[in-house]
């Protein structure tokens, strides 16, 4: 280890690039390993946000896309896994919780049961993804179809702010406000 240290201003042009370093009394080559060993740790950091972001990615992805199969699969777990227990969102001005979407996929089933040819298809866009901690959000442009007998029933397509947060290992969706877009006039 080194025998001394000073703590000192960086000179920097302007206020805000102003930061604090540390200024080791030590051989040249031991500064060089505490270099490199300030590189690796940098990396690591860059390398777990972009593994992060990925998972972030495939979260919404991946509900988007147990919505759209839901008339297939019927597995309301494939979509409510990936909401948390306390989530609340927005739909075009209309509050939803896990519960709504939990009791829209049951009346969806019973649809189908009954010989309903109602599909869904949604599609993920532009898809942003910032991770300032444990908590997470996103913004990306969805287009959604209702499709009934092969024919478009109805298209509505917008703009969503996801808010996730982590538990344990996984990535889930703790707030959602999508809106529809709307021409100019």
């Amino acid at each position: 280890m080194c025998g001394s240290f000073n703590l000192e201003t960086c000179p920097s042009n302007t206020q805000a690039d102003a930061t604090v370093f540390v200024l080791f009394r030590c051989p040249m080559n031991t500064r060089l390993i505490y270099a490199l060993l300030m590189v690796c740790f940098s990396w690591t950091a860059v390398a777990w946000s972009a593994e992060e972001g990925e998972e972030i990615e495939r979260t919404i992805k991946e509900a988007a896309m147990a919505a759209a199969t839901f008339s297939e699969t019927k597995d309301k777990q494939a979509v409510l896994k990936l909401y948390t227990k306390d989530y609340v969102g927005i739909q075009d001005g209309e509050s939803e919780t896990r519960d709504s979407i939990e009791k829209w996929l049951s009346d969806y089933e019973s649809e189908l049961t009954n010989g309903s040819t109602l599909r869904f298809i949604g599609a993920v866009s532009n898809l942003q993804v910032r991770m300032p901690g444990p908590t997470a959000w996103a913004t990306y442009d969805y287009v959604f179809q209702a499709i009934r007998k092969g024919e478009l029933e109805a298209q509505d397509s917008g703009q969503c702010t996801t808010l996730l947060r982590k538990e344990g290992s996984a990535w889930l969706i703790q707030h959602e406000h999508c809106s529809k877009t709307r021409s100019m006039k």
